[in-house]
């Protein structure tokens, strides 16, 4: 048996949550679309999985490809692969601030 590494997406909605979908979109693991309503209010969320390699070229792409499901009421969200500042890069340890209940401030 091959040992290779599957990707996939999924977007899981409450039973308890009113929504009511009227689109599907999907495209072999590396993004699902879904088109709705919640409250008699249009909804699309978009999960994208990105490649470990060419991340801010493959996110553009995705979005590309779907310019007429996508306005100002999409949510995107996914394991985009990417870092976000230049400190991810960097070999150093970083403080962490919460307001978790570990009696810290």
């Amino acid at each position: 048996m091959e040992n290779r590494k599957k990707a996939g997406v999924a977007i899981l909605v409450s039973d308890k949550t009113d929504f009511k979908p009227t689109k599907i979109k999907k495209d072999k693991g590396i993004y699902i679309m879904l088109k709705g309503s919640i409250q008699q209010k249009d909804i699309t969320i978009l999960n994208i999985h990105v490649p470990n390699t060419g991340a801010p070229r493959f996110v553009k792409q995705v979005l590309r490809d779907l310019p007429r499901d996508l306005d100002s009421r999409t949510i995107v969200v996914g394991d985009f692969s990417t870092s976000l500042t230049v400190l991810d890069h960097q070999d150093r340890k970083l403080k962490i601030f919460s307001t978790g209940s570990n009696g810290a401030d």
